[in-house]
């Protein structure tokens, strides 16, 4: 590799080449403030905090079970549209959602929802 091409060393024709372009973008790499930067770290720990809670979560025999439940109710929908089955479809829909809802409160991270679409059928 050539010396003159790199970018640690000051004043080579790559380093100025680099300067000059980003000198026309007019981005500048802006230095945060102590407070900013307070502010970022406590978002990051209240985030690792609630991944701590949610993986406690996980390892309770009862909250697996529900998520379990949660999945295979998603991969029976999905069983129902292929077949179409689209009353089937909404029911399961509909059953999977205050599971869903208690489990997102608790800050466990479901996947998402593949809900069925069009019209819901009518009653027989």
């Amino acid at each position: 590799m050539d010396p003159t091409l790199s970018l640690k060393t000051p004043n080579t024709p790559a380093r100025l080449a680099w300067t000059e372009i980003m000198a026309k973008k007019g981005t500048r790499k802006r230095r945060r403030s102590p407070e900013e930067i307070i502010k970022d770290l406590q978002t990051e720990i209240e985030r690792v905090k609630a991944r701590a809670a949610a993986k406690e979560l996980k390892e309770s025999a009862a909250h697996r079970a529900a998520l379990s439940a949660v999945r295979t109710l998603d991969k029976a929908m999905e069983t129902a549209k292929v077949e179409g089955e689209t009353a089937l479809a909404h029911a399961l829909a509909d059953s999977r959602a205050p599971l869903a809802e208690y489990l997102e409160g608790q800050g466990v991270a479901l996947p998402k929802s593949r809900r069925p679409r069009g019209r819901r059928p009518k009653a027989s």
